[in-house]
């Protein structure tokens, strides 16, 4: 029941947190915030205690293959919604996800989910260079109702993967852990109201903070057995965070 509870009060607050900085720093620092594996943490967390380490371990190259579908999605968005409204690319892209994620993870192993994630986001920042806002760009505040949402949603979607994970099975519990569930609505949304500018802004950052995603996974996968879960999930994160701003700052200095 304790862990029941910590769900309810850890996923809430880090969509909040994430959220507001967004809010009061701009899509660019929302993008990188919502890029960071913090909801796979929290997943692979308690997927860990409930299932076990093993459990855990074995959902990684789910999970891997998951965020290389991820990146795909975005892309494919991006570039559907030159021809459509945002609600139909939205929908679309979820139906890409689902079959890019499934196929994906039929090869199993981690070094093909881990390559095709790195050609895959770096089409989304080449895709979305020409559509960048300029420094001096304004853009628009996300309705006050939006942040509620999300953080029902990943709430919502935190508890459906960890209390379905047993019949799920390692793989499919994996893949569904990196679901932005942050950053679609922050993206999508962003894409309606602020147009094409605001979304290659946080598809680009998303794409950075995908990096260090797969470090996380990586370093969780060559950790968990031999320090346990807390220890493990502690240094994942903080190598994603290292690694996703640092590569952000070369970035932005080129």
């Amino acid at each position: 029941m304790t862990v029941f509870y910590l769900k309810l009060v850890i996923t809430p607050l880090l969509m909040l947190a994430i959220s507001l900085a967004g809010r009061r720093w701009g899509p660019q620092l929302g993008g990188l915030l919502s890029g960071l594996p913090l909801t796979s943490a929290v997943v692979m967390l308690f997927v860990s205690l409930e299932q076990g380490p093993q459990f855990a371990w074995q959902a990684v190259p789910g999970a891997l293959a998951g965020l290389a579908a991820i990146q795909a999605t975005y892309l494919f968005y991006f570039l559907f919604t030159r021809k459509v409204s945002a609600w139909l690319g939205c929908c679309a892209a979820l139906l890409f996800y689902g079959c890019a994620g499934w196929a994906i993870s039929q090869f199993g192993g981690l070094l093909l989910p881990v390559l095709l994630t790195l050609a895959m986001l770096l089409a989304n920042l080449l895709a979305t260079r020409a559509e960048l806002p300029g420094r001096n760009a304004s853009f628009v505040p996300l309705p006050r109702w939006v942040i509620p949402m999300r953080m029902a949603t990943a709430t919502a979607l935190l508890l459906l993967i960890t209390t379905t994970a047993h019949w799920l099975g390692p793989v499919v519990s994996g893949m569904l852990a990196p679901i932005p569930v942050i950053a679609w609505p922050l993206a999508v949304f962003a894409h309606v109201q602020g147009g094409r500018h605001e979304l290659a802004t946080i598809v680009r950052g998303n794409a950075i903070g995908a990096v260090g995603v797969i470090g996380f996974y990586l370093t969780l996968h060559g950790t968990l057995q031999a320090w346990g879960i807390g220890l493990a999930v502690a240094l994942a994160v903080l190598l994603a965070v290292l690694v996703t701003f640092v590569l952000a700052k070369l970035l932005n200095r080129r």
